[in-house]
């Protein structure tokens, strides 16, 4: 057994007998609580330092401002930093680890470990022949790491049709777990995001946002008061329900119904985790995206298609 095996095979056991939902919590908890000022902006530079934050692009820089651990993860970026470069872009900083077409309608989580990208976006048992306007097609999949910036931004323009959120546990999804493990994607929570590209109808674009251990938070503007794994929702979680929210006619900003334009924000994340982007055929002919692998750097805006 190599290394990077034993070393998954060590946190499963570990991870397999932990209430990963709730640590996660807890984590949330500690990230969230405010300690007085000199203390909190102590606790902020060094969380800075351990984890090599880059806040030459926050807005605001100082340590200081940030009352909490969490306010300092979620931070924004100066405006402007972060150009949008094309009509299809990375939703987020991190790891660009696959841009590739389906294969034979999976999806690829490593090396010998597919999934289906219907159950990802529509929960166990969904069958995309059901649910689609259009055959699934492409899939992208970019990993954050804790250092990078948390907030998760539209790879197109559209309208969003809707916004669900499907309950699930939370293990890791480090190198390890994802090479190892199973339907990773599939076992742990998602908020998904539905929208329909403009330029055209049948066009669709399905922005999953991948929950994982000690990030059991995820939040968007577009529902008031939404956080997961508060509550409510690990009552939700537990009884194994989803729980969708229609954007026709609640528009946000005088906007009916919900249009977002390409790189505009949808949602934030505590910690590192993982967006996937699933195409369908229409989506994948306008959109143009290129084949990439192998977990190369990415910012959000940067182009994911061929300019022509």
């Amino acid at each position: 057994m190599d290394a990077l095996k034993l070393r998954f095979a060590m946190l499963r056991l570990f991870l397999g007998i932990v209430p990963r939902n709730t640590a996660s919590l807890v984590t949330g908890w500690v990230a969230r609580w405010r300690l007085p000022t000199i203390f909190q902006t102590m606790a902020n530079s060094l969380f800075i330092k351990a984890f090599r934050l880059n806040m030459g692009e926050a807005h605001p820089a100082e340590p200081g401002a940030y009352a909490s651990i969490e306010n300092l993860f979620i931070r924004r970026l100066r405006p402007g930093i972060r150009p949008v470069q094309s009509r299809y872009v990375s939703p987020a900083d991190g790891y660009l680890a696959w841009s590739a077409p389906l294969h034979h309608g999976a999806a690829i989580q490593a090396k010998g470990i597919d999934y289906n990208p219907a159950e990802l976006i529509w929960g166990k048992g969904a069958d995309s022949r059901e649910r689609e306007p259009g055959e699934l097609s492409w899939f992208t999949t970019v990993y954050l790491a804790p250092h990078n910036y948390h907030r998760v931004h539209s790879p197109v323009a559209g309208t969003i049709r809707e916004v669900r959120y499907i309950p699930g546990d939370l293990w890791p999804v480090n190198d390890p777990f994802v090479r190892f493990l199973p339907d990773l994607f599939l076992r742990n929570e998602r908020l998904v995001f539905d929208l329909e590209l403009a330029g055209g109808t049948g066009m669709r674009a399905y922005v999953v946002m991948v929950g994982a251990f000690n990030v059991g938070r995820m939040t968007t503007h577009l529902i008031p008061g939404f956080a997961t794994n508060d509550q409510w929702f690990r009552e939700i979680s537990r009884e194994g329900r989803q729980k969708s929210w229609s954007m026709e006619g609640q528009g946000v900003a005088g906007s009916h119904p919900v249009t977002v334009d390409t790189g505009e924000e949808l949602g934030a994340f505590l910690l590192g985790s993982t967006v996937v982007i699933v195409l369908n055929k229409a989506a994948e002919e306008f959109l143009k995206p290129v084949k990439a692998s192998g977990n190369k750097p990415v910012m959000m805006g940067h182009a994911l298609n061929s300019p022509n």
